[in-house]
């Protein structure tokens, strides 16, 4: 049986460092940074800067609310792509520090989320499966479509394989 851990912490480790490669990309574009930082698909969706500051909140509240570990707090008040690459990096070092064991039998153990209007109950397993990958990924794949849309020259394999992905 594959453990929570396995198919959580690594998975993002890998997602955030194509995040960052994408951010660095975007750093190296020649495009206007606040341009950049600030873009949205539609006007009442979130600009790269919150969909950055999310995905790097899912990963880490994954790893609290199933896996056990410290809640670490980042102030959301990232401005330009160097800062947003720091705090990819963050998430990086901190779900690294994060320990497998934290997520041993949590399967089914409760996650209760409180959100502004409502409250999700889950198991660790469907929270994983359910909530925490998906929004994850929602907000990555956003980021990515965002920098695309601004004319970061990325394509798909940038965003499966980072700084492996062909030149």
């Amino acid at each position: 049986m594959t453990s929570l851990y396995a198919v959580t912490v690594p998975v993002m480790v890998r997602a955030l460092n194509n995040l960052d490669h994408l951010l660095a990309k975007a750093a190296q574009s020649g495009i206007d940074e606040a341009e950049l930082v600030s873009a949205r698909l539609i006007g009442d969706m979130l600009p790269l800067s919150k969909q950055v500051q999310i995905a790097s909140d899912t990963a880490r509240g994954m790893a609290v609310r199933v896996g056990q570990a410290e809640a670490v707090s980042m102030a959301d008040d990232e401005t330009t792509i160097a800062e947003l690459r720091a705090r990819v990096a963050k998430t990086i070092a901190y779900l690294e520090g994060v320990a497998p064991a934290g997520f041993e039998n949590r399967d089914d153990a409760e996650v209760i989320l409180k959100l502004p209007n409502t409250e999700m109950t889950f198991t660790g397993l469907s929270f994983v499966t359910d909530f925490a990958l998906p929004n994850f990924f929602f907000h990555v794949s956003i980021a990515y479509a965002l920098l695309r849309m601004k004319g970061v020259a990325l394509g798909k394999m940038d965003f499966l394989a980072g700084n492996a992905a062909p030149t």
